[in-house]
């Protein structure tokens, strides 16, 4: 089960030390699903039962103007992987859960986020404990966005009428006021657009039992990897899935589960979420940061590398 209760704190607690993160106590039998967040659709990796079962959850389709889109969201999610409804099933999604935090007045506006500063800092110093140099072990984050640049995202008129309908339920009071700005002319990233679907997601798993925590793929592969080189995706999709999937097959094995042999990059995307944690579970430890405006990021670690960031509280139901 998750120790949810007891980890970080309320909005007046002073944050954890980077170096002395919580840890998460999962059941043995807890289903674990990793999923990869896109612009039309969801991947899903489900790890449980001695096997990793991958699906897909379309995000278009149907009436997605209708009022209820993010409860339409969690009907086709519970369809699709029903073990999001047990008891300690576990969510570890590839995406914040919501925008940045806006500056508090009198304060200038953060450039990153907490959570990016405390792993970042957790990352330096597992590089720095491993025996042999890790040189492919880093972090590459793309910043997430403070609220003002998704209102500006769904205002635009290329907005994926799906990702539109999701804001105007995550920031109706931001979406209902008027705004000044002008996007005529102007696109925003699509890396902004992603990010509303990623919003939506955890809006729509808050009515299951499932605890949702986010988690970075590239980070997670890099770390099972041992610090290894790992082929960029835009090197090529089969050098880059073929590392991959090794990667996928080998925590699988650990973990006794069946090897799920993704045959998307963003299949394996979800798969190596699941299968990290997997490996932790048995043989390891998640680690998890928690800010109270920003979310929970989990971080499956192997023996080694949760020794060396000096992990000292356990947190069990």
């Amino acid at each position: 089960m998750i120790a949810g209760a007891r980890l970080g704190g309320g909005a007046e607690s002073r944050p954890r030390a980077a170096t002395n993160p919580a840890t998460m106590a999962l059941a043995p039998d807890a289903p674990i699903v990793g999923i990869d967040v896109g612009e039309r659709a969801l991947d899903l990796a489900i790890a449980g039962a001695g096997r990793v079962r991958l699906c897909r959850v379309a995000l278009v389709g149907g009436d997605t103007r209708a009022r209820g889109a993010i409860a339409q969201l969690t009907v086709r999610l519970l369809d699709a992987a029903p073990e999001l409804a047990l008891p300690g099933a576990v969510a570890i999604i590839d995406s914040p859960r919501w925008p940045r935090a806006s500056a508090r007045p009198a304060e200038p506006r953060p450039a990153s986020r907490r959570i990016d500063r405390r792993l970042a800092a957790i990352v330096r110093q597992i590089k720095a404990a491993r025996a042999t140099p890790a040189p492919a072990l880093g972090l590459w984050l793309f910043p997430t966005p403070a609220l003002d640049e998704f209102v500006r995202c769904a205002r635009d008129s290329a907005c994926p009428a799906h990702l539109a309908c999701y804001a105007c339920e995550l920031f109706p009071e931001s979406l209902g006021r008027a705004s000044g700005d002008s996007t005529e002319g102007r696109r925003e990233p699509v890396f902004t657009r992603f990010m509303i679907a990623g919003f939506a997601l955890y809006s729509a798993l808050a009515t299951t039992p499932a605890e949702c925590f986010e988690g970075y793929p590239d980070l997670a592969l890099r770390l099972w990897n041992n610090g290894g080189h790992l082929p960029p995706k835009r090197a090529g999709r089969r050098r880059a899935l073929a590392a991959r999937r090794r990667i996928v097959a080998g925590l699988a094995r650990r973990s006794g589960l069946d090897n799920p042999r993704p045959k998307t990059l963003d299949q394996a995307d979800a798969a190596i979420l699941a299968v990290s944690a997997a490996a932790a579970r048995a043989s390891g430890a998640i680690a998890v940061i928690e800010e109270p405006e920003e979310g929970r990021f989990a971080l499956a670690l192997d023996h080694g590398d949760a020794a060396a960031i000096r992990i000292t509280e356990a947190l069990a139901n």
